[in-house]
């Protein structure tokens, strides 16, 4: 990818500190809302423990994640630890939480306030 869109999809992605996560799996459809943060083009989001999204990611790792101006669509991977490195995994919720790491695929941006203005990034 080069080196302008990466940055695009770093600066995109950084812009929301929460995010829609739908899965589909044995449980269903899943869409709900969850804390998340972003390392280089990386998405990763704070799903509780409990959560039917992990057993739907495990079968199927295919995910859509949004906000109102981004649509990111990848695979998604339930990590065995939070990484030091990420704020997330020092939330005070984080002990009954999982982290997933998502690894995008196609970014889709919606200039909010401005019908037919968008933008696709494949990312891979």
């Amino acid at each position: 990818m080069l080196d302008h869109l990466r940055q695009r999809v770093v600066e995109t992605l950084a812009s929301s500190a929460t995010v829609t996560l739908s899965t589909y799996g044995p449980a269903g459809l899943q869409a709900n809302l969850f804390p998340c943060e972003v390392t280089a083009e990386v998405l990763h989001i704070l799903v509780p423990r409990t959560s039917d999204h992990l057993l739907n990611i495990e079968h199927s790792p295919a995910v859509v994640v949004t906000t109102e101006s981004w649509q990111l669509r990848g695979l998604a991977e339930v990590l065995p630890a939070a990484p030091a490195t990420l704020a997330i995994g020092r939330r005070p919720d984080a002990q009954w939480c999982k982290v997933v790491r998502i690894a995008p695929e196609r970014l889709h941006i919606v200039t909010v306030g401005r019908l037919g203005s968008s933008e696709t990034i494949d990312i891979n």
